[in-house]
């Protein structure tokens, strides 16, 4: 979770991103674990479970398909996906927040997902994938 909270903080940051990208994947196969040894999910396939997941959170599947993406490099089989290559995660020059005059509105660097749908910042996907954590978290002792 702290490197998701680093790549927030530097939102230009494209090595923090992957990172945060990458482990917070990570860290739902280690939530699945915990669950299904509890037995709070019944499901035994982390893979299938965590489709499960991508299914109830747009967040989440983004940063699904873009974890894939990055292990990869491309993908090539015919699952939908939101993303299918690597650079597609790239950090732009120039993003204005227009929701919020605040101190950190206009941003030198800011890292974007290219997807399939629309673009994102890559900022608010850690954010709302660190929130869905914290959702599937809530029922475990």
């Amino acid at each position: 979770m702290e490197n998701a909270r680093l790549a927030i903080a530097s939102p230009g940051n494209l090595r923090l991103a992957i990172n945060a990208i990458m482990t917070l994947d990570g860290f739902f196969g280690t939530v699945h674990t915990e669950r299904y040894d509890q037995g709070l999910t019944k499901e035994p396939s982390d893979d299938k479970w965590k489709d499960q997941l991508a299914q109830q959170n747009a967040d989440y599947r983004l940063l699904r398909d873009c974890a894939y993406a990055l292990k990869h490099g491309r993908l090539t089989k015919s699952k939908p996906r939101l993303v299918r290559r690597s650079d597609q995660i790239v950090t732009m020059p120039g993003a204005f927040d227009a929701a919020a005059f605040r101190n950190n509105a206009f941003q030198v660097q800011t890292v974007w997902i290219e997807a399939v749908d629309t673009d994102h910042r890559a900022g608010q996907v850690l954010q709302g994938v660190l929130q869905f954590a914290r959702d599937c978290l809530s029922d475990l002792p």
